[in-house]
C-alpha cells in the first residue's frame, strides 16, 4: 500500500491539485492546500519602462491606403521588429479567408489594415451584400507591400499563435507573387509562456493579457454574435474592428516584451530555441502539405487490424459464454456486471452501466 505522507507530500511539491485531492479523499485524509502560482507580470518592467503605456483603444490607426502603410512599414525597418495578426473568416487556417492584418511596434501604438469587409446591408440590398466596404487596402496593393518585410531575415515578426498566421500568409497570392508569403523569422508570446510556464496555467492572448498585464482584452463575442445570428468577421463593421484587431498586436508586442527577457532568469533559453521556437515553423510546413499515404501498405494494416479484431471477439464470446454486440456499451455492461458479477459497475441515469474506456481500464488491473 502506498505511504500516505510520501504520497501527498511529492503531489503537494509537485502541484497536482486535482490529482492530490483524489488521492487524499482514496487514502481518508484531508485534501492538501495547494496555493495558486504566483506570476511576476512586472518582471520585464526593468528592462522597459514602456510596458506602463496605458492601453486606449482611440490611438489605434486604421490603415486605408499605400502612404499610411508606407509610414508603418518605415517604423518596422527602423525598430526592427513588429507584432503582427491576421483577421480571418474562421479557425480552420487551410479554408480561412483573410480580412485584415494587424501591426504593432511599440506598446500603445498599433494599426489595422481592413482588406476585404463586407459593405454593411442597406435597404435597397435585401439579401445583404458581397461587396468590399469602402475605405480599405487594395487586397494585392498590401500584401505586395507587407511581403517583403514579413519575409525579410532582419525582422523579426511576432505573433500570438504564430503558426495560425503563419499558415494564413503562406496561402496568400497576390499580384506579382504566387508562391505566397513565407513569414520568418518570428518569435511566439504562446510558446515563449509554454516554455516559462508550462503547466501552471493556460496560454492563450486572454488569459495572458490578464495575468501578465492585467489588461483585459476586447471580446471577441459582442463583435461576432452567437447561434444562429453569428456573423464572420469580414462582416463586422470596420470601425468596431478597428480597436479589436489593433489591440491585439498591442498586447502580443506587450507579451512578447514580459517574456523574451525572462528566458535566460528561468534558464529555459535552450527549450525555447532549441525546441519550441524551431518545430513550429516544421509543423505549419507539414499541416499545409499533409501526409502521403501508401494505399497498398495502409490496405495490409487494414485487413490485419480487423483480423485482430475478430479474433478478440470470438474471445471475449468465449470468456462471456455468448455471443453479443462487443460495440454496445449497453450489452457490454449487461454482460460484465449482472452475468459475470464483476464488482465496480455503476448506472447511469438511462438505467445502463457505464463502460467507459477509464472504468474498463480500472477493471482490466483488477480482473
Amino acid at each position: 500500500e502506498p505511504d500516505p505522507d510520501t504520497v501527498l507530500n511529492f503531489l503537494t511539491e509537485m502541484e497536482f491539485r486535482t490529482l492530490s485531492a483524489r488521492m487524499a479523499k482514496q487514502m481518508g485524509r484531508e485534501a492538501p492546500m495547494i496555493p495558486e502560482p504566483t506570476a511576476t507580470p512586472a518582471a520585464a518592467a526593468e528592462d522597459d519602462p514602456a510596458e506602463a503605456v496605458p492601453f486606449d483603444a482611440e490611438k489605434y490607426e486604421c490603415v486605408r491606403d499605400a502612404e499610411a502603410l508606407q509610414v508603418w512599414i518605415d517604423r518596422i525597418r527602423g525598430r526592427g521588429w513588429v507584432a503582427f495578426d491576421t483577421e480571418t473568416t474562421g479557425l480552420n487556417e487551410m479554408t480561412a479567408d483573410l480580412v485584415g492584418v494587424s501591426l504593432c511596434v511599440e506598446p500603445g501604438e498599433a494599426c489595422y489594415i481592413p482588406l476585404t469587409h463586407k459593405a454593411e446591408a442597406g435597404s435597397d440590398d435585401l439579401f445583404g451584400s458581397d461587396a468590399l466596404a469602402d475605405g480599405q487596402m487594395d487586397f494585392d496593393t498590401a500584401l505586395s507591400m507587407l511581403k517583403p518585410v514579413l519575409e525579410d531575415p532582419a525582422i523579426l515578426k511576432i505573433g500570438q499563435n504564430m503558426k495560425y498566421d503563419a499558415k494564413i500568409m503562406a496561402r496568400q497570392r497576390g499580384a506579382g507573387f504566387a508562391d505566397g508569403i513565407t513569414v520568418a523569422p518570428y518569435d511566439d508570446t504562446m510558446l515563449l509562456s509554454y516554455s516559462l510556464h508550462g503547466g501552471e496555467h493556460g496560454h492563450g492572448m486572454d488569459t495572458l493579457s490578464e495575468r501578465y498585464l492585467d489588461h483585459t482584452p476586447i471580446p471577441i463575442k459582442p463583435l461576432l454574435g452567437t447561434g444562429k445570428s453569428a456573423i464572420t468577421f469580414d462582416r463586422v463593421p470596420i470601425a468596431d474592428a478597428v480597436p479589436y484587431a489593433a489591440e491585439d498586436a498591442d498586447i502580443t508586442l506587450r507579451l512578447w516584451k514580459t517574456f523574451k527577457p525572462q528566458l535566460h532568469r528561468e534558464k529555459v533559453t535552450t527549450v525555447y530555441e532549441t525546441l519550441e521556437r524551431p518545430l513550429s515553423p516544421v509543423l505549419a510546413r507539414m499541416e499545409r502539405h499533409g501526409i502521403k499515404v501508401d494505399r497498398d501498405t495502409l490496405s495490409r494494416m487494414s485487413n490485419a487490424f480487423a483480423q485482430k479484431m475478430a479474433a478478440l471477439e470470438d474471445e471475449i464470446h468465449t470468456l462471456a459464454g455468448e455471443s453479443f454486440n462487443v460495440g454496445s456499451p449497453k450489452q457490454l455492461g449487461e454482460i460484465l456486471f449482472d452475468k459475470m458479477g464483476i464488482e465496480g459497475g455503476k448506472k447511469g441515469k438511462t438505467g445502463a452501466y457505464a463502460t467507459g474506456a477509464d472504468i474498463l481500464e480500472e477493471l482490466a488491473t483488477e480482473h
